[in-house]
C-alpha cells in the first residue's frame, strides 16, 4: 500500500515522476529528451541514480548487521523523508522530493524482499501480478493448494498496492502536497507492528 500511494502522490503533486517505478521513469525520460524538458528530464535521472543507490546502500547495510531487527533502520528513514517532502510547497523543485523518495522506495523493497517464503515486489506491482497468474496456471493443471495459496498472496499484493494508490489519491484532493504524511503515519504503524512481530518470535525462539 505504501509503494501505491507515493508513486501516485509523486505522479500527482511532483511533476509526474514515480519514486519506485523506474521503468515508467526511463519512459518518461524519453518523452522529456524528445520534448527537451531539462527540468523534468533532470528530476527522472536523479531518480533512477538515488534508487539505485538505495538498493545498493540496503545490500551493503544488511551484511554489517547481525541482527533481526536491521531492517526497521530503513523503516525509520523512509518515513522521514515522508514528512520532510511533506513540508515542501510545489514552489520547490521536484529534485528535492522525488529522489529521496526513490532512495528510500528502493530501501524499502531491497529489505523486504520475501512473505511466506515467496520473493515479492514491495513497491510495483507488475512481477507480484505476473506471478499470481503464472501460480493460477499450474493450479489449473495440478490442482497444488499450495499454488493457489501463492497466487492469493501475489493478488493481495496488488490488491493492496491498488488501494494505497487510490487512497493516496484521494487524500490528495483535499491535503495536496501535505498528503504524504498520511504514508508517514502508515510506516510508522508498520514500525511498531514488525517490532511486535520480531520481539515475540525472539521470544519464542529462545523459549
Amino acid at each position: 500500500m505504501v509503494g501505491g500511494f507515493i508513486d501516485a502522490y509523486t505522479f500527482e503533486q511532483r511533476g509526474g515522476s514515480l519514486a519506485a517505478m523506474q521503468t515508467g521513469n526511463i519512459i518518461f525520460l524519453s518523452v522529456d529528451v524528445a520534448k527537451r524538458n531539462l527540468p523534468s528530464l533532470m528530476t527522472k535521472v536523479a531518480a533512477i541514480l538515488f534508487f539505485s543507490l538505495g538498493v545498493l546502500a540496503v545490500s551493503l547495510f544488511k551484511h554489517r548487521h547481525n541482527t533481526h531487527y536491521w531492517r526497521i533502520p530503513t523503516l525509520l528513514l523512509e518515513m522521514l523523508v515522508c514528512i520532510i517532502v511533506g513540508f515542501e510547497p510545489r514552489s520547490v523543485s521536484d529534485i528535492f522530493a522525488v529522489p529521496p523518495l526513490a532512495m528510500v522506495m528502493a530501501m524499502q523493497t531491497t529489505a523486504f524482499n520475501a512473505i511466506e517464503g515467496h520473493g515479492y515486489n514491495s513497491v510495483y506491482s507488475t512481477g507480484n501480478l505476473k506471478m499470481a497468474m503464472i501460480a493460477i496456471g499450474e493450479f489449473h493443471f495440478h490442482h497444488n493448494r499450495s499454488q493457489l495459496i501463492s497466487a492469493l498472496l501475489y493478488l493481495e499484493l496488488v490488491v493492496a498496492f491498488a488501494a494505497g494508490a487510490i487512497i493516496s489519491a484521494l487524500l490528495q484532493l483535499s491535503f495536496n502536497v501535505h498528503a504524504i504524511w498520511f504514508a508517514a503515519v502508515g510506516i510508522l504503524l508498520i514500525i511498531v507492528g514488525y517490532s511486535i512481530a520480531l520481539h515475540q518470535k525472539n521470544i519464542h525462539f529462545s523459549d
